[in-house]
């Protein structure tokens, strides 16, 4: 499991910065949604570019995909009730189905993928999936509820799609790939290099809003409990049961999308509900939490499966 304990280093050193650089007053509360910003208008669209653009998108959508794509669907069926039953507003309703579903596929899934499974392609399908259709969605949802239009308008619902920076960014990066055009490197360098500054910022901004936000667990406990269990335990159940019976996947391969399904919420996550200032403190306690007890999940089911 050294790719995961890696990635989970990383991780918490970033943060940690973060943190440091708020406590030492170096970055104020303000920081947070500047950085917030940052990662969501140029950090985040460069970076889905420069992904897309080098990867063969056809091998992408197979029974991996599947996979992922039934993991999300499930655990969304379990969670948009219960939040609409509780009568959460349609933007916690997004943030909350976002932090129980959405994985933190990149900086994370991709080490497990290479050291532990020997095949980084098996985060590809869940990038793919998040990046190009789930982020773009939620997203498009996040601008029409913060306008007032939260209804299924296809009209309003296209418009907060082309306002989204990573909507744009999307489709821009499946045309370059699906055309096979290579851009030439006085482009695609500086796109590169504005990507790379997506993650840190993210961590970062994160690190900051445990030093002036409310403390983990002093808000919506139990729904932050429900959140961990949809995203630890039932997501990989459902991965696993898609990919060993209906799939009829190679043990090797049920082992694989079983983990990436398994992945902590991302810290992309909060970057969304910062930037829109919607539920921001339940999609950071939700990201903190999973991402704590997501190493001993993914330990037992590396043992168990692999």
């Amino acid at each position: 499991m050294g790719g995961a304990v890696e990635g989970f280093t990383v991780i918490l050193a970033l943060g940690a910065v973060g943190h440091v650089l708020a406590v030492r007053g170096v970055l104020d509360e303000t920081s947070q949604a500047v950085l917030s910003r940052l990662v969501y208008v140029v950090g985040t669209p460069a970076l889905l570019i420069s992904l897309l653009s080098e990867t063969d998108v056809s091998r992408v959508f197979g029974p991996w995909f599947l996979v992922a794509l039934g993991g999300v669907v499930a655990t969304l069926a379990i969670y948009v009730p219960w939040a609409l039953w509780r009568r959460r507003p349609m933007s916690h309703v997004v943030v909350g189905g976002l932090s129980a579903s959405y994985a933190n596929a990149g900086y994370l899934g991709l080490p497990i993928a290479a050291y532990v499974l020997g095949d980084a392609a098996y985060a590809l399908p869940t990038m793919m999936l998040q990046l190009v259709f789930y982020a773009p969605l939620a997203l498009s949802m996040l601008e029409m509820a913060g306008r007032g239009r939260a209804g299924l308008n296809p009209l309003a619902f296209v418009r907060a799609g082309l306002r989204n920076p990573v909507s744009v960014a999307a489709v821009i990066g499946v045309t370059i790939a699906l055309s096979g055009i290579s851009l030439p490197l006085v482009v695609a360098e500086p796109i590169r290099l504005l990507g790379q500054l997506a993650v840190p910022c993210a961590l970062i901004a994160f690190g900051v809003s445990l030093r002036f936000g409310p403390r983990i667990g002093t808000g919506r406990g139990g729904e932050v409990a429900l959140v961990t269990v949809l995203k630890l335990v039932w997501q990989p159940v459902v991965a696993y049961l898609l990919a060993r019976f209906a799939l009829d996947l190679p043990q090797a391969q049920v082992a694989g999308v079983t983990l990436m399904a398994a992945l902590p919420t991302a810290q992309n996550v909060f970057v969304y509900a910062s930037r829109f200032g919607r539920d921001h403190v339940l999609a950071r306690d939700c990201v903190a939490v999973t991402t704590a007890l997501s190493l001993p999940v993914m330990i037992v089911l590396a043992a168990v499966l692999t």
